[in-house]
């Protein structure tokens, strides 16, 4: 069998759909017995009928508990005091979500499984010395992470990381000569995901390289649950997730002035689609994870760029007072 009739015979029994949803479900609950916790994937699928009803929660139960914190101070108030309502002003922590609708999945590609190998397991920070702050800041394609990243990295004098940035350099360099990388850059022209093992060791290496830095401010991460979990399991918790929030005509509108401008290779118009579609599937249970541990705020994005780095500066001032205060005591 060739890899093109494995690519086939996998996609058509929707065999990587199923190991995706079946990694989550593990990756949330994080058995004593992953193997007993496997079988029951595998039994509730038979039950379903089969891996085309299940969805990529599916093995994430109602009655599910959240995962344990990195740190001991589970029960630490929010890094920003907020309204944590509905009420006016330009932030609020983010209470009420809509419910997942439909699931997104990356199709699997053999050659690219056998050359990415899985995620190394090592310190990614010197546990002998307090870690850097490590910020997140989220939203849609298009709501304007890349210019405020940078204009608090600069404002804090932190270290600016674009996951979107560093994997295009990557792919300029290898795509041509690389089979991985060539694979990738397809996923990411057609709008999809970079495979996450990709993304969490390109992330490392860039903390690693600049381990004397006061913090990080991460644009464009995580943009799926998986990716959120599997970087609080190798690297720990970000300190605060800021999420941009902008309308789908805003997001649309800047895509395509940013397609025109720039030409970038994922702002076509099938990939811009693909790509807010992606983002509404995955935002809700990314912030939802983090609203349950204190960490998210929402901004909104819909406003003037000095408007909205007036907000986000003094919520991250307020995270690191807070911060500051917790390590004093």
């Amino acid at each position: 069998m060739n890899t093109n009739d494995a690519k086939e015979y996998l996609s058509k029994r929707q065999i990587p759909h199923l190991f995706e949803s079946m990694l989550t479900g593990l990756m949330y609950h994080r058995p004593e017995d992953p193997l007993a916790f496997l079988d029951s994937c595998l039994q509730k699928t038979r039950d379903l009928g089969g891996p085309e009803h299940i969805a990529w929660d599916t093995f994430i139960t109602p009655d599910r508990k959240p995962l344990p914190p990195i740190s001991p101070a589970q029960g630490k108030p929010p890094p920003c005091k907020l309204d944590g309502g509905t009420g006016p002003g330009p932030y609020r922590r983010y209470d009420r979500l809509p419910p997942i609708q439909a699931q997104f999945s990356i199709e699997s590609d053999s050659d690219m499984t056998e050359s990415s190998g899985l995620i190394q397991e090592y310190d990614v920070f010197d546990p002998s010395k307090p870690r850097p702050h490590i910020i997140f800041i989220i939203g849609g394609p298009g709501s304007g992470k890349g210019t405020q990243t940078a204009k608090i990295a600069h404002h804090y004098d932190f270290q600016h990381v674009s996951v979107g940035e560093i994997l295009r350099n990557q792919l300029l360099h290898h795509a041509p000569s690389d089979r991985k990388w060539e694979l990738i850059a397809q996923i990411i022209a057609n709008g999809e995901l970079a495979p996450q093992e990709t993304t969490i060791e390109e992330l490392k290496h860039q903390f690693i390289k600049k381990q004397d830095a006061k913090g990080f401010i991460v644009d464009g991460f995580p943009r799926e649950i998986s990716q959120a979990f599997t970087f609080e399991e190798q690297i720990g918790s970000p300190d605060l997730v800021i999420l941009l929030a902008c309308s789908n005509q805003q997001l649309r509108q800047r895509l395509e002035k940013r397609a025109s401008q720039q030409g970038r290779p994922d702002d076509n118009t099938h990939a811009i689609e693909k790509r807010l579609d992606t983002f509404k599937h995955n935002i809700s249970l990314i912030a939802k994870y983090y609203q349950e541990r204190g960490l998210i705020v929402r901004v909104d994005a819909d406003r003037d760029e000095d408007d909205i780095f007036t907000d986000i500066c003094a919520i991250v001032k307020e995270s690191l007072t807070h911060a500051s205060s917790t390590e004093e005591l």
